[in-house]
């Protein structure tokens, strides 16, 4: 009888645990049991990304110190800038001092709070000019006078070195037709209806130095000319206008290179011969949504009494 309940207490053991695997999966609240794998949700479509603010187009801080810019003493360019302008010898002392066109171009380009001026012929993209009075640098501009900042290219020469056949034919392709086609590519033609150029297969080296405005173009004139006159070798370097005008009158040069007018006491030695005419653009930073300044608020940065860009915009 005990050996009879006791087999039959073990099978209903045996039975319980077979009872408790049997039917749902879920307990009787919807709990996962057993370690199943939960049904996953549906999928819920996902916020639309909040658009970032706009940028607003103009978020240049005017209230930034301006990096002044401009040329050295002697420049042809500074010269004629602060004749016009009025700055004259009230330079802001706090201004960098670069030695030719392209150190402008480049402070200008890599500082957004600068201003600087170069000639209007060797503008770049990378850089801003401004107007003057509400007008643009250009050729009309500065033909018909409107664009204040203008000024004329210059070649200077002795009467020695007028009189040396070399010299004086290259003189006379500047002033050609061909020569004058060259200045109105980029800068505006200073001769009306120029005659044509006939070469006199001339040789022989010309050392032409001075203004680095002017460089450019004559690096145009010397390749055109070479071209017709083969056997003529042509040096051009630098050093600014004032080195042009000193070193011509020395017979250093055989051609000076000026963008400034001479001055009295520099006509007793040499004679100035206008090859183009140029403007001097103002030019910022590409960042700065400035579009113009009237020529006294110009003023008022050169000299020191506008030092921040509040102040004039």
């Amino acid at each position: 009888m005990k050996k009879t309940t006791a087999i039959i207490l073990v099978c209903l053991l045996a039975l319980t645990p077979l009872a408790a695997c049997g039917g749902d999966d879920t307990d009787s609240a919807g709990g996962n049991t057993g370690g199943a794998v939960a049904t996953p949700a549906p999928a819920q479509d996902a916020p639309a990304a909040t658009p970032a603010p706009a940028q607003p187009e103009d978020n240049f801080d005017t209230e930034r110190i301006i990096a002044v810019f401009t040329r050295e003493d002697g420049s042809g360019t500074r010269d004629a800038f602060v004749s016009i302008t009025g700055v004259g010898d009230d330079m802001y002392i706090e201004a960098v001092v670069q030695n030719g066109t392209s150190q402008i171009l480049t402070g200008v380009e890599t500082n957004e709070t600068a201003i600087g001026y170069v000639s209007v012929g060797s503008l770049s993209p990378s850089v801003k000019a401004l107007e003057i009075d509400g007008v643009l640098p250009s050729d009309a501009t500065i033909v018909n006078g409107s664009y204040a900042l203008q000024r004329p290219f210059l070649v200077v020469v002795t009467d020695e070195k007028k009189a040396d056949p070399l010299v004086q034919d290259f003189l006379d392709f500047m002033l050609s037709a061909e020569g004058q086609e060259i200045s109105s590519s980029t800068w505006t033609s200073a001769v009306s209806n120029p005659a044509a150029y006939s070469s006199s297969d001339l040789s022989g080296t010309l050392k032409i130095g001075g203004s680095t405005s002017v460089d450019p173009l004559m690096q145009r004139m010397r390749e055109a000319y070479i071209a017709l006159n083969p056997g003529v070798v042509i040096e051009i370097s630098g050093g600014g206008s004032g080195t042009g005008i000193s070193e011509a009158t020395s017979g250093m040069l055989d051609i000076g290179m000026s963008s400034r007018d001479l001055r009295e006491n520099e006509k007793e030695a040499l004679t100035d011969i206008i090859i183009a005419l140029d403007g001097v653009a103002v030019i910022v930073n590409s960042a700065n949504p400035l579009t113009g300044l009237t020529l006294e608020q110009v003023k008022d940065i050169f000299t020191g009494e506008s030092t921040r860009w509040n102040q004039v915009s």
